[in-house]
């Protein structure tokens, strides 16, 4: 599942233009790195350790962000709108397109998560990050994933890269500034990584609804539809999603529809079917 691979010198410059970016090493040490990387669903996920560098894109960068944990060394981002100058245990999101120049004047390791949706539309660094569960779920689940060589089904790297990309999305909406709720109010993108949050885990409750979610967000469903509209979706199709990334991963355990509904948040098996003939008729188009 897993790529790996070490290279040195011009070999380095290679790998970095194979990722759409123009690497210019630093001359007074030797050019090393080293990379892990795998596609989880519709992730990408890697690990990159090298020696001092300055990397610019090669051209224009299409939709979707990146996020990035630092885990040894130091780097600085230049991007539109803002700087950011990382250390160890930092983070920083940010949308493809606004990266202009990365610097590492010494080796420097780091986590990846390359997602084609947009985790935020704007970049954000989110320092001392490592003090949040989430930073370290996310580096011990991707490690978990790298230093491995499992074949996953389809079903199971769907719910993982949805477990990956709800991790994403806490350790988003937990930096400081992102949820003034004493204020009554949340961003349009901060509301969305915590509705994300929330119906991770509770799409298992069939209690669970659309109302609900309002509810705990504390806006209202109006506003909630138009947050998920920015994102391409709804709030029931996403619930509706989870919903059925459950019953999918709970399908090779053996246990009855019935069951698997339950825990997957299904009134019944019939609802459960009914959902799933949906998608893949949808899907069939």
């Amino acid at each position: 599942m897993a790529r790996s691979l070490r290279v040195e010198g011009a070999a380095v410059i290679d790998w970095f233009a194979e990722h759409s970016l123009a690497a210019t090493p630093d001359p007074r040490v030797p050019t090393i790195l080293i990379a892990d990387e795998a596609e989880v669903a519709a992730l990408t996920i890697r690990r990159v350790w090298h020696t001092g560098s300055t990397i610019q894109p090669l051209d224009e960068s299409g939709p979707g962000s990146i996020l990035v944990l630092q885990a040894e060394g130091s780097a600085a981002f230049r991007l539109s709108g803002t700087n950011a100058e990382l250390d160890a245990g930092d983070a920083l999101v940010y949308p493809h397109a606004s990266l202009s120049r990365a610097t590492t004047s010494h080796p420097t390791a780091r986590i990846e998560i390359v997602s084609a949706n947009s985790l935020l539309d704007h970049p954000a660094a989110l320092p001392g990050a490592d003090d949040s569960p989430a930073w370290r779920a996310l580096a011990s689940t991707v490690n978990a994933i790298l230093n491995g060589d499992h074949r996953l089904g389809v079903a199971a790297e769907s719910a993982l890269g949805h477990a990956i990309e709800s991790l994403c999305a806490a350790l988003i909406a937990g930096r400081p500034g992102a949820d003034a709720g004493a204020a009554g109010f949340r961003s349009a993108q901060a509301t969305f990584a915590a509705a994300t949050r929330v119906l991770t885990e509770r799409a298992g409750d069939p209690e669970f609804t659309v109302e609900e979610l309002a509810r705990t967000l504390d806006v209202s469903r109006q506003y909630l539809a138009r947050v998920f509209a920015r994102h391409g979706s709804t709030p029931r199709s996403a619930l509706r999603a989870r919903r059925l990334e459950l019953a999918d991963a709970l399908a090779a355990t053996g246990l009855s529809s019935t069951e698997i509904a339950r825990r997957s948040g299904f009134s019944s098996a019939r609802a459960l079917s009914h959902a799933r003939r949906d998608r893949d008729t949808r899907d069939a188009r």
